[in-house]
């Protein structure tokens, strides 16, 4: 196998190189660049069959010909990033990474991911096969003028659940007793499977058995797809039946899906809004995980069906907001919390199953809202004095609110509104009120202002609300005080 390796930091790569050449030795052939203007240049002379990128070098245009070189690369793509941000996780879908390591680069990881990428690789000694192979893989990706399908034929995929398992698959299936009326053709993470027969009964029959007992044999599920539609190119057979297995990602393994019954896939944006991100940020606040909940459950409703790129770049902007609550409370700083975000992150991206996704987020959610729970509780007396000083400062803004000192305090309105009466024995507008009714009180016996002015310096936009207010407080108007 020939790999390249792509980054900056030419000692970082020179010891990831020493440490696969001491795993695969005399197996794989490396070579590094560490400038992304050449990287063209050495996948055309090196001819990778895979490549570990930085994916912080590359350019946020999409449309450079650097994308579009990589986009065309048979081998496998590999990429590392410093931060797991919202752009590189963006990056890594376009380019359909195979794995995006965050630094340090787990080695161990990275020794089974590029055993998987050596094992995809079949290695056959009939040379006739493998000439009959070459002609079927033409006409699978190219449009040809002759590459339709032979009458007798059903066209299946299959689809391994652990995708670490599929070597082990396609040995399995050579070694069947359906193997004797079947051809199958490997690809990258599936395999084709040729039925050679007219009865889709029989080929019902026959996947449900495979599915059985491979279960049975591995402990894992398949799905398989069927094209049932009318004759048509081996190409377009293989783009439908491929499209149909897209279910997989809402409906889970252990299916059977047919061409003929494609689902609908609707629009949707997947950045968040503002409305969305204060949503979030609100209900993490407030403790609200049942709001958490409506909110992700909203893109699981059945029988609405997204973009999967669509849907786990969502999600990626839902964690963007988790790490801002994590941040906020320093959860970060906890060795295993921040382990798991990171792993959580890599669910969003990687992970096969959007149900599973779902769940690994509001699992995390929960956990970190009761840690901020335990964080506010030991800051509570803090928020309380900073929100006093706040409002010593300020008192004579009259915009001077309760969501105002909140939003300064990085809290939410209610939470303030709770911990502010608990420790100060009355509401938060009632003490701002108290305080400018004493400042004004002194103004009223120290300086000749008018009363509507002292009204005005001391918050109060309309005299007559002041007035009142003064005489709740005090019991007598502001002229009466002033002249006693």
């Amino acid at each position: 196998m020939k790999l390249l390796l792509i980054d900056r930091d030419p000692t970082e790569l020179a010891g990831i190189k020493w440490f696969l050449h001491t795993y695969f030795p005399g197996d794989v052939l490396i070579d590094m660049c560490t400038t992304i203007s050449d990287v063209p240049q050495y996948i055309r002379q090196f001819e990778p069959d895979a490549i570990l990128l930085n994916i912080d070098m590359i350019p946020n245009n999409r449309l450079t010909s650097l994308y579009r070189d990589l986009q065309k690369l048979a081998g496998a793509i590999l990429a590392v990033t410093t931060e797991p941000l919202f752009k590189n996780a963006l990056k890594a879908i376009d380019l359909q990474v195979a794995h995006l390591f965050v630094k340090p680069i787990d080695l161990e990881v990275l020794k089974q991911k590029l055993t998987g990428i050596s094992l995809r690789s079949p290695q056959n000694t009939d040379y006739a096969q493998e000439a009959a192979n070459e002609s079927f893989y033409n006409h699978l990706f190219l449009d040809t003028k002759s590459n339709s399908i032979e009458t007798g034929i059903y066209f299946t995929i299959i689809e391994p659940e652990h995708t670490e398992t599929y070597n082990k698959l396609y040995n399995w299936l050579q070694q069947t007793s359906i193997h004797f009326h079947m051809k199958t053709y490997p690809l990258s993470n599936r395999i084709v499977c040729l039925f050679q027969t007219q009865d889709i009964k029989l080929v019902e029959k026959d996947v449900r058995t495979l599915m059985k007992e491979w279960r049975l044999f591995s402990n894992s599920s398949l799905n398989i797809g069927i094209y049932d539609g009318p004759t048509t190119s081996i190409k377009n057979m293989y783009t439908l039946t491929k499209r149909t297995l897209h279910q997989s990602f809402y409906e889970g393994f252990g299916h059977i899906f047919y061409a003929s019954k494609q689902f609908e896939i609707h629009p949707f944006d997947p950045l968040l809004t503002p409305e969305e991100q204060q949503l979030l940020i609100s209900s993490l606040e407030e403790g609200n995980l049942e709001a958490v909940k409506t909110f992700l459950y909203r893109l699981s409703n059945e029988g609405i069906y997204y973009e999967q790129d669509d849907l786990r770049i969502h999600l990626t902007s839902v964690l963007a907001q988790i790490r801002r609550f994590m941040l906020k409370y320093k959860l970060h700083e906890k060795a295993v919390i921040e382990q798991n975000y990171r792993q959580l992150f890599h669910l969003i991206i990687e992970h096969p199953i959007f149900y599973t996704i779902l769940n690994g987020i509001i699992s995390f959610t929960q956990r970190l809202i009761e840690l901020a729970r335990e964080a506010r509780m030991e800051k509570r007396a803090d928020y309380v004095e900073l929100a006093l000083e706040i409002i010593d400062q300020q008192f004579k803004d009259s915009s001077l609110s309760l969501p105002f000192v909140a939003r300064k305090l990085g809290i939410s309105p209610n939470y303030l509104s709770t911990i502010f009466s608990k420790k100060q024995g009355l509401p938060f507008k009632r003490y701002i009120q108290q305080v400018r009714i004493q400042n004004a009180s002194k103004m009223l016996v120290e300086t000749d202002f008018a009363i509507s002015e002292i009204a005005h310096l001391n918050g109060f936009d309309d005299p007559n609300y002041f007035i009142k207010i003064f005489k709740q407080q005090i019991g007598m108007t502001p002229h009466r005080y002033r002249k006693n």
